[in-house]
């Protein structure tokens, strides 16, 4: 090991040193981030001054945040060397060593915190696919994550009196990394009870947070709220994510608008066809099924279900689109409604009639059951005359527009928020 590359580590660790001494520094995350050009810079001086980077693992740390630096190098030198398993094992001692500091330490250091957190994510998926190239068990993303729930547990608990360096305010930016982490892993559950956590903690509220915490929570809580069905709760969340959102992340939108555009149209909010063209992933998804909806056509929207089914269930929304189907089916009914014209008594024949139009032949008991369903669901008012074969219907508003039933359904959500009115139009 050359003087001049122990010089070169020196360096890299006093700025470490210095940095971890101030209250905030920006120098301390840059420093700890793997790809970072102060880490890169020390790691060029190194091979500059010995051509290999095995002065890295002679070199033996002296102080507290020595641990953190010197493991933190070996591991961006693993990756330089295309050894990412080698490097997630640096990675997850520098993480360790940290967060052992993190215990004793306030507010300021949550952005060195996430900023290390994203690493061991980072580097655990490339060493897992290494891993799984050869052969072996990928493990180590579920590992890394145990980590990194570590850090929200160390944020989430800090029993600081003093709210201004308590480290609470990391709480939301750690949940947001975990819940991205969950979700892939499938791992729902743990959704549920880190929600569950953070509802009972003594924290300050959502709003004080960082605007970009704030919009991410609500948008991972909202997905599982859809998840579950929750619509309602669901749709104030990713309404409260889009409206908040910057209006240059056209990408984080477009992430948004997957889950909220079902949802709007499950109300009868039919998204308008221009303001769906800035969003062409979104469009792809959903734009057929409107119009297939608010025509009435049933068999078109069948047939779109079976065509698009991968790509619904691939983002999680089939089952919110699904129940869609039933707008068309009103659409359907209403249209034979205008038909008629617009009587208070039709037969169950000219629904059924109006079915066979659309591509489905049904009996007519099955008929008579999607009216009663119809009927039960608010998108028609009147009773069955089952004896006659009638629907008899109500003398006023037989039909309530759409723009009624999603007030009614607004309503009724706890903290009711509007949809984005330039997404949507109503369609009777």
């Amino acid at each position: 090991m050359s003087s001049l590359a122990t010089r070169k580590i020196e360096n890299g660790l006093n700025r470490v040193r210095a940095a971890g001494g101030q209250h905030p520094n920006p120098v301390l995350a840059s420093s700890l981030t793997l790809i970072s050009p102060a880490t890169q810079s020390v790691l060029d001086d190194i091979l500059a001054a010995d051509g290999n980077f095995d002065a890295l693992s002679r070199f033996s740390p002296r102080l507290p945040w020595d641990h953190v630096t010197l493991n933190h190098l070996r591991a961006a030198a693993s990756l330089r060397l295309n050894d990412p398993v080698s490097a997630y094992t640096h990675q997850r001692t520098a993480y360790d060593a940290f967060l052992q500091m993190l215990v004793d330490l306030p507010r300021w250091l949550i952005t060195t915190l996430y900023a290390l957190s994203k690493d061991i994510i980072q580097v655990a998926r490339h060493a897992d696919r290494r891993l799984a190239d050869d052969g072996r068990r990928p493990t180590l993303v579920e590992e890394a994550t145990r980590r990194v729930n570590q850090g929200f547990s160390l944020c989430l608990t800090d029993r600081e009196p003093q709210l201004s360096v308590s480290r609470k305010w990391g709480t939301y930016r750690m949940a947001n990394l975990l819940f991205a982490l969950y979700l892939r892993q499938h791992a729902y559950k743990l959704c549920t009870s880190m929600i569950r956590a953070i509802r009972t903690a003594e924290l300050p509220p959502l709003e004080n947070f960082a605007i970009s915490d704030h919009i991410t929570f609500r948008y991972y809580r909202g997905m599982l709220a859809f998840r579950a069905e929750n619509y309602a709760a669901a749709r104030d969340d990713f309404v409260f994510a889009f409206r908040h959102c910057h209006r240059d992340a056209h990408h984080n939108k477009t992430l948004i608008l997957i889950y909220l555009v079902p949802l709007m149209m499950v109300e009868g909010r039919m998204p308008d066809e221009r303001a769906l063209a800035a969003y062409p992933r979104v469009r792809a998804l959903y734009s057929d099924f409107v119009r297939a909806a608010v025509a009435g056509n049933v068999g078109l929207f069948d047939r779109l279900l079976q065509e698009k089914e991968h790509d619904l269930a691939a983002v999680g929304t089939i089952l919110a689109v699904e129940h869609v189907r039933k707008i068309a089916m009103r659409q359907l009914f209403y249209k034979v409604y205008l038909i008629d014209g617009r009587p208070s008594r039709i037969a169950f024949e000219r629904f059924k009639t109006g079915l066979a139009v659309a591509g489905l032949f049904l009996e007519t008991i099955h008929v008579e059951a999607l009216l009663a369903d119809m009927i039960h669901a608010g998108y028609m008012k009147g009773y069955l005359a089952h004896d006659h074969g009638l629907v008899v219907l109500s003398k006023q508003d037989p039909f309530p527009s759409f723009a009624t039933m999603a007030a009614t359904a607004t309503a009724s959500a706890n903290g009711s928020a509007t949809t984005p009115t330039h997404l949507s139009t109503n369609n009777q």
